[in-house]
């Protein structure tokens, strides 16, 4: 049993509530979307914001930590094209992450051979160091975001948002 189910069906959120009203003032749409879409769009700035508290005292934010994760796990180093493209960032706030990581000693920047104008980016090896004593406590963390679903209901939603991160990222190539 879900622990949904388990609350009751008097377990509403804002997103049936809204869904609930449109139903009454235009009940020839359907709102059906909304359920998924509302909620994923509420749920991200929640999570985000608790992400970047948590990381906060370790100065870092959520941006910054993906960054460093990258290079972690890069078995070369990157170069800011790399990034942005790995990362889904613009160029500016590259930019802003790599002077504010590298100011803190969590990376540092290299010659790139192919590209006498360009740069290469690795952790330090005390980024690296930091980031191997973080992340277990960091997933941790993350795992407790999830403590509402049990381990299957978990793998289901991690399911159904990889098919439809799959798909939109077939569309955007499509566009």
């Amino acid at each position: 049993m879900s622990r949904e189910s388990a609350a009751g069906p008097e377990a509403r959120d804002a997103v049936d509530r809204m869904q609930a009203r449109w139903t009454e003032l235009r009940p020839e749409l359907d709102v059906a979307p909304m359920g998924v879409i509302g909620r994923l769009l509420r749920l991200a700035p929640m999570i985000l914001a608790r992400c970047e508290d948590w990381l906060a005292p370790h100065d870092l934010t959520r941006a910054e930590f993906d960054v460093v994760s990258a290079l972690c796990r890069s078995d070369r180093p990157l170069s800011p094209g790399d990034l942005r493209r790995t990362l889904l960032f613009t160029g500016p706030a590259t930019t802003k992450r790599l002077h504010r990581l590298e100011a803190g000693g969590w990376i540092e920047r290299g010659v790139n051979p192919d590209d006498a104008r360009g740069f290469l980016i690795s952790p330090t090896a005390e980024g690296a160091r930091r980031l191997a004593e973080l992340l277990p406590r960091y997933l941790a963390f993350e795992d407790s975001l999830l403590d509402a679903l049990d381990a299957g209901e978990r793998a289901e939603l991690a399911g159904l948002l990889r098919q439809l991160l799959l798909a939109e990222g077939r569309a955007a190539t499509e566009r």
